[in-house]
């Protein structure tokens, strides 16, 4: 079994390895490997690097320099709920660097928005960056969901979502399925045809809030010395850990266990296995 505290170690790495996989899809060029294949997601980029700087102080003028130079690509109201959610889960201010007031990096580029990582990007030059690009990439890249499901899982506000989905289904765009309970919509095929991306199975977003829960909530630095300490907060966070984790990628591992020992291997075995896939 992992001791924890080669866990907490394992998911700063990957936290960060993430991060900049993600900054390398949105423009920036450095020098670290691209080591995990993900969709760019600047408002997960800029919140988590917020967070994630007292690990790597580069990520802090990254992702000022890179806000400034491209704000065309910035969703706001989804960034400053993601800000919020963040800073609520880290119990810290919204920002936990001081601000960067250098000058600009030589390395920040426009994003390229015909790579496959970078399908958001795309839909924002067609539709801005506003919720319906959210909508349209929900539904391309998970499939046929309700408003609340979509809002939920790309933090945005549902009556706006909602809205956004009958407005795409009366352009004829989207195929609507109602039932009692709720409205399913998805995707036509036609309109589908047009983007050609390649699924990749992390959510940045949902890895990158397990990772700040497990570090945050589980893995404390007064928890991390005493092993039943610290796997007994995991299994605190049971619930939520399991939720973010499954909303990160699926993997064929049940994140379950009747005691702590099994449900801390079942977290750890479940997220190596996203890296892997």
């Amino acid at each position: 079994m992992m001791h924890p505290k080669d866990f907490k170690n394992l998911v700063i790495d990957r936290a960060l390895k993430l991060l900049w996989a993600e900054w390398m899809n949105l423009g920036v060029w450095s020098i670290s490997e691209q080591s995990v294949r993900v969709f760019s997601d600047p408002e997960s980029a800029i919140a988590f690097s917020e967070y994630f700087c007292k690990h790597e102080r580069r990520l802090e003028k990254i992702s000022f320099d890179w806000s400034k130079y491209n704000l065309q690509y910035i969703n706001h109201s989804r960034l400053k709920r993601l800000r919020k959610a963040v800073a609520n889960q880290a119990k810290l201010p919204l920002n936990t660097c001081v601000g960067y007031s250098g000058a600009a990096s030589k390395y920040i580029t426009e994003p390229e928005a015909r790579t496959n990582s970078n399908l958001l990007i795309r839909l924002r030059l067609i539709f801005g960056s506003t919720t319906r690009a959210e909508v349209i990439f929900h539904l391309l890249t998970e499939g046929s969901a309700n408003s609340n499901q979509i809002a939920s899982r790309r933090f945005l506000n549902q009556k706006a979502v909602l809205i956004e989905l009958e407005k795409l289904g009366k352009a004829g765009l989207l195929l609507e399925k109602r039932s009692t309970r709720e409205r399913l919509f998805s995707i036509r095929k036609d309109f589908a045809g047009l983007f050609e991306f390649e699924v990749q199975m992390i959510n940045p977003s949902w890895f990158l809030f397990s990772s700040l829960l497990i570090l945050e909530e589980c893995l404390r630095d007064e928890l991390i010395d005493d092993e039943y300490l610290a796997l007994s907060a995991l299994m605190d966070q049971k619930k939520r850990l399991s939720e973010y984790l499954q909303k990160a990628g699926d993997c064929s591992i049940s994140l379950s266990g009747s005691t702590v020992d099994e449900f801390y291997r079942s977290v750890t075995d479940y997220y190596s296995c996203l890296w892997k896939t």
